[in-house]
């Protein structure tokens, strides 16, 4: 039986980058130019996905499109409507994350904070003291990164990418920040993160902002189960992927070498339309270009079909906890093309 334990569904507002060279009144203000959600397990499996908005001032932070739901003829062409370029992605990470109680690095307190909507919070040590804004160190290592080229070759370095060596170089990441809780009007319930980490458009390492919330109250959610991971690891094919389902989302990453497949999946459940799983965005392509995909010598045709996440795995976040289909941690999904994807954590 599973552990009635809860994922964490975490949506980023803002992201803000705070250059060392530039003065306060130089610092731009807060902005959201991508759709962001991180969906985490109880035991800290995440999936991140951070895919830039058709329209960066839209302030709807979850959808990646102006129109959500494109009217096309068919599910298919639909689908293929919302397939994206990696070039509409910002970043993907699957990883683990953990959380300890710790002093700030980056200091808060004693310095204003502007807030996406323009209020300002200001804060001081007698909070820092009192506890009024608790606050969490957060790590987050990395099991697949999409700003990691793999390259087979010691020493070689890929453009707009860390430099990393040997097989399996996007283990060796992580990134930390300071977490704080920081006042809401109402329900809102947000939290501010602050740490340093390179910004993809000046190359150097800088200090950031990033303002999260969770997702919205009193949405419809599939039944049966709370949260589940699968997994997929052959390391003989260079192939790994994560599947993570918390409440009404679901967000995949699937990584053969240097092709990446991320996909986000969203619960529907309204009077107007079908009770399913329906996809929200899909981004496909070749870390380092498309010449990276591997071309048979002899024609020049390429050798590899598209990665795709099993069908049954989406069937499979609906009935994980079904009376009748319960599956078991360790239970597995075997596809044709020889993937094997295994349950590795679920909970009601």
């Amino acid at each position: 039986m599973a552990p009635e334990q809860k994922g964490d569904i975490s949506i980023r507002h803002s992201i803000r980058w705070i250059s060392s060279t530039s003065s306060n009144s130089d610092t731009p203000p807060p902005s959201e130019p991508t759709s962001t959600i991180v969906l985490t397990s109880p035991s800290g499996r995440f999936v991140d996905l951070r895919i830039l908005k058709e329209d960066p001032s839209s302030p709807n932070h979850t959808s990646v499109f102006i129109s959500p739901n494109p009217q096309t003829g068919s599910e298919t062409e639909a689908e293929e409507a919302k397939t994206l370029p990696l070039s509409r992605l910002d970043w993907a990470i699957a990883g683990t994350s953990t959380h300890t109680s710790t002093r700030p690095t980056i200091g808060y307190y004693g310095q204003k904070l502007i807030l996406p909507d323009g209020r300002t919070v200001n804060g001081t040590t007698a909070d820092l003291k009192s506890g009024k804004h608790p606050y969490m160190r957060g790590r987050w290592t990395h099991w697949v990164d999409s700003r990691v080229l793999y390259t087979g070759e010691k020493g070689t370095k890929g453009i707009n990418t860390e430099e990393w060596d040997g097989l399996s170089p996007d283990e060796a990441a992580a990134d930390e920040g300071d977490m704080y809780r920081i006042p809401g009007e109402g329900k809102e319930k947000l939290t501010l993160e602050k740490g340093r980490m390179i910004n993809p458009e000046s190359g150097q390492e800088e200090e950031y902002e990033e303002v999260w919330g969770p997702d919205e109250e009193g949405v419809a959610e599939p039944p049966y189960v709370k949260c589940l991971v699968w997994e997929l690891n052959d390391e003989a094919r260079n192939k790994k992927g994560r599947v993570v389902k918390v409440g009404r989302w679901a967000q995949g990453i699937l990584r053969r070498g240097n092709e990446l497949l991320c996909e986000r999946w969203k619960w529907v459940n309204g009077e107007n339309e079908q009770t399913r799983w329906m996809l929200e965005a899909r981004v496909r392509g070749y870390i380092g270009g498309e010449e990276r995909r591997e071309v048979d010598d002899k024609d020049g045709r390429h050798v590899d079909e598209p990665s795709t996440f099993p069908e049954a795995l989406i069937a499979g976040m609906i009935s994980v906890g079904e009376p009748g289909k319960t599956k078991e941690v360790g239970d597995t999904v075997k596809e044709s093309n020889g993937d094997t994807w295994t349950l590795v954590e679920w909970c009601h």
